[in-house]
């Protein structure tokens, strides 16, 4: 009951700053914290950057796919050519259309028809094959372009995830300091007001002889203490509006107003249930699962690359002569080839030694992949951990309200009555100031702790 009464009253308090601070004007933005929480994601300059990485990846992965397209090479040329005797001009056109599949089998098909002076008409159309073997062959070699681009690509986007996560957090962290602040100055000009009224006070008891002195210098440190609280306040409340207009890719001078609820619901989880959300959640994981899977698909490429880089291939091209010196006859040439072509190395020193490098890499991204688990259990334990000692801190700081408001009752009565100087109120009212900063301060950590432990989650932002 004590938590829900401050927590209603800090409320209030706050939307009396918003009607009524003077740091207000008329023709601001208005924005809420969701609102706010959406702006940065679509118009934070880092997270467009960030996304356009994202759009390359994808440009990258299209490229490599185009290697097994349908490739269409249209050739033609036109020229003169000759010796010290003769010239004779030549021209021509030639297209060729081939496909790889998979497996890295390449097909092609040409087209040629040629041009040349005082010799006549030829035209040529061929086929060819080019099967590659041992460390060419297969999908996971062919592929490989394809594969590593796509890894780069899902991982541009966890990255683009946990830039947004990193991004909300520091949104939800400020908008709350700001919200702090713009509490602090509301609480510090109150504060302001009872010292001012109480200078006046002490200034006239010490006129009439009722008084003295001390009690006067008293409460003229203590209200120039405040007016520096309220001047402090005041200057961080706009520094953390600039800081929030960048995030925002607002223009600094603009006018902007936020909102964003100060009550909360406390968190009742377990340590088990976090971990286990935590461990299905968080992009981390799914990282480090993708950075030991593709160690893994990379290892078994350079291992099948040990063996010798060896392709067979075939053609065949048939050529007509169309023209002649007599046009009656024709001439049909058939040409046909097939063989074996490397160019490896035999030792395949350089091949063995990338493989046994590779297998290093695979263990490493497994410890990796361990480490991260363990890494994110712990933070986990830590949040709510720091939940925990924030709610303490915070019934604590409700204690420690109301004593401080009985003391400061008490001091009043006595000080009015004539009853002691003002050191008792003085110290009283700065007990009280320090326990609502605190208070203020506890709940808005506990809020942001909030936010963070979801983010610990992975449940901040939805993938």
């Amino acid at each position: 009951m004590l938590l829900s009464k401050y927590v209603s009253l800090l409320l209030v308090l706050f939307l009396s700053v918003a009607a009524s601070d003077p740091v207000l004007s008329h023709g601001q933005t208005a924005l809420s914290l969701q609102q706010v929480i959406e702006r940065v994601r679509t118009a934070n300059r880092y997270l467009i950057q960030t996304g356009l990485l994202v759009e390359s990846g994808r440009y990258t992965l299209k490229n490599a796919r185009s290697d097994f397209d349908w490739k269409i090479r249209p050739v033609a040329n036109v020229g003169i050519s000759g010796s010290k005797q003769t010239s004779e001009q030549a021209s021509g056109i030639a297209g060729s259309i081939s496909k790889k599949n998979e497996f890295g089998i390449e097909t092609s098909f040409s087209r040629s028809v040629a041009y040349v002076q005082d010799k006549g008409m030829s035209s040529g159309v061929g086929v060819s094959l080019a099967v590659p073997l041992f460390g060419g062959f297969g999908k996971d070699v062919q592929y490989d372009k394809i594969y590593a681009a796509d890894f780069a690509l899902q991982s541009s986007k966890r990255t683009y995830y946990l830039a947004e996560v990193e991004k909300v957090l520091e949104t939800v962290t400020l908008v709350y300091e700001i919200l702090r602040q713009q509490s602090l100055i509301k609480m510090f000009s109150m504060q302001r007001k009872r010292l001012e009224m109480h200078v006046a006070t002490v200034e006239i008891k010490e006129k009439t002889g009722v008084g003295n002195q001390i009690d006067t210098y008293r409460a003229r440190i203590r209200l120039k203490d405040v007016q520096n609280q309220v001047s402090v306040a005041q200057q961080k409340y706009k520094g953390g509006l600039d800081r929030l207009k960048a995030l925002l890719a607002m223009p600094v001078g603009s006018e902007l107003s936020i909102t964003a609820p100060m009550s909360y619901t406390p968190t009742r989880i377990t340590n088990e249930e976090a971990e286990k959300i935590a461990l299905a959640n968080r992009a981390e994981i799914q990282q480090a699962d993708a950075d030991y899977l593709e160690a893994k698909r990379k290892s078994r490429v350079f291992e099948k690359r040990i063996n010798p880089d060896l392709k067979f291939v075939a053609s065949y091209r048939k050529n007509t002569f169309l023209q002649g010196l007599d046009a009656t006859e024709s001439y049909y040439g058939d040409y046909w080839s097939v063989g074996l072509t490397t160019d490896t190395d035999v030792s395949r020193s350089s091949q063995r030694s990338a493989f046994k490098q590779s297998l290093l890499n695979v263990r490493r991204e497994q410890l990796k992949k361990q480490n991260q688990s363990q890494s994110i259990i712990a933070d986990i334990r830590s949040r709510l951990l720091s939940l925990q000692q924030d709610e303490k801190s915070i019934q604590f700081r409700e204690e420690q309200i109301v004593q401080a408001q009985g003391k400061r009752r008490l001091a009043e009565i006595k000080f009015s009555h004539g009853m002691g100087g003002n050191f008792d109120l003085i110290e009283a009212e700065t007990e009280l100031q320090r326990a609502q900063t605190n208070l203020l301060q506890g709940q808005t950590n506990y809020i942001v702790g909030q936010y963070r432990l979801r983010a610990a989650l992975g449940t901040l932002v939805s993938k």
